[in-house]
């Protein structure tokens, strides 16, 4: 499952260990990704300050900022990017937390499967590139109904191609 060329896809992965980073970037850039790191939240703030990112994975435990936090925190400013929570913690009350006060695509736990990542990855990239779609079609929508010279015959063709690469895809 290669990321698709037509667009860049950045990953920020955010964690205290540096082994950790270093894994999840290795697999990551390997399966052809941009991969930025950050060691806590404040890091991965700046990093997303100066770079633009489509999915950021972060560990729940980390000194400082909690992975909850940063979620939150990047769920505000930054609510086009896709997130997901690491942990090698088996609490599953962090699960519930991570998705009602983080907003995470998904939960991955430590230790990781690489093939179950990649998946993670490559699905998170097709809803940001449907998000994407979404958008630009509602904005020609609104520009047809505003009296722009939108043709309907552009918008139904662009549902047409639509649908056929989630055909393909999925």
């Amino acid at each position: 499952m290669m990321p698709s060329m037509d667009a860049p896809r950045t990953i920020l992965v955010v964690d205290d260990e540096p082994s950790v980073r270093h894994a999840l970037q290795r697999t990551l850039t390997d399966s052809g990704y941009e991969v930025l790191t950050a060691a806590d939240g404040e890091e991965a703030i700046k990093v997303l300050e100066s770079n633009p990112v489509q999915l950021l994975i972060c560990d729940y435990n980390m000194p400082g900022m909690s992975g909850i936090d940063l979620l939150k925190i990047v769920g505000v400013r930054y609510p086009r990017i896709m997130r997901v929570m690491l942990t090698g913690d088996p609490d599953p009350e962090i699960a519930v937390r991570s998705i009602n006060e983080g907003e995470v695509y998904r939960f991955i736990r430590k230790p990781w499967n690489k093939s179950d990542l990649r998946t993670i990855v490559h699905f998170a990239f097709r809803v940001v590139k449907l998000e994407e779609e979404k958008r630009r079609l509602v904005a020609m929508v609104r520009r047809q109904q505003a009296g722009a010279q939108a043709d309907p015959a552009e918008v139904e063709a662009e549902l047409l191609l639509l649908a056929e690469e989630e055909a393909k895809e999925g």
